[in-house]
């Protein structure tokens, strides 16, 4: 586990890449001649499987203010959703102000959900369409996330970013 809020930005640095690599590969992509069934189902469900780890990397970051930041990790039966709520809100036991807004968390409940879909249905059951919007999704989704949590970042305290625990007054 990073042990710091500033490693956290750099794996989101990383994430950014990829979602910038996996939107140029799915451009050049679909500018090519259509290849057979199978081909097309094989690179569907890979590209599925790429959006749904991108997103897992999304959720680390969260995680990590939940345990590190917030000194309480989300345990709920529907923690996926539960943390993503929670990050969308002031907590105030350590105080500290959201780290997403509600608009980004809206879209990250909608990248949670896919996730589950490309983990427990047969990836040759997903329909393009849904895949290409979930991407298109990730890419603004992965910016905003940039920005939301660089400017969560600014306002922590340095033994907050540094993920040390804190004295209480």
């Amino acid at each position: 586990m990073p042990a710091s809020f500033s490693d956290q930005l750099a794996i989101v640095a990383e994430l950014l890449r990829e979602v910038t690599r996996m939107e140029q590969g799915e451009k050049r992509h679909s500018a090519s001649p259509s290849p057979d069934g199978y081909e097309r189902e094989l690179r569907l469900a890979g590209l599925a499987q790429r959006i749904a780890q991108a997103y897992t990397i999304i959720e680390g970051v969260l995680a990590y203010v939940a345990r590190r930041i917030d000194r309480s990790p989300v345990t709920s039966q529907n923690w996926h959703k539960a943390l993503i709520a929670r990050c969308a809100m002031a907590y105030e036991d350590p105080k500290r102000p959201t780290v997403i807004s509600r608009a980004l968390s809206e879209d990250l409940l909608e990248l949670c959900e896919f996730r589950h879909v490309v983990r427990n249905v047969y990836p040759t059951r997903l329909e393009a369409p849904r895949v290409r919007e979930n991407l298109r999704r990730l890419g603004r989704t992965s910016r905003a996330f940039d920005a939301e949590v660089k400017t969560f970042a600014a306002g922590l305290s340095p033994a907050r970013r540094s993920g040390r625990k804190q004295s209480r007054r």
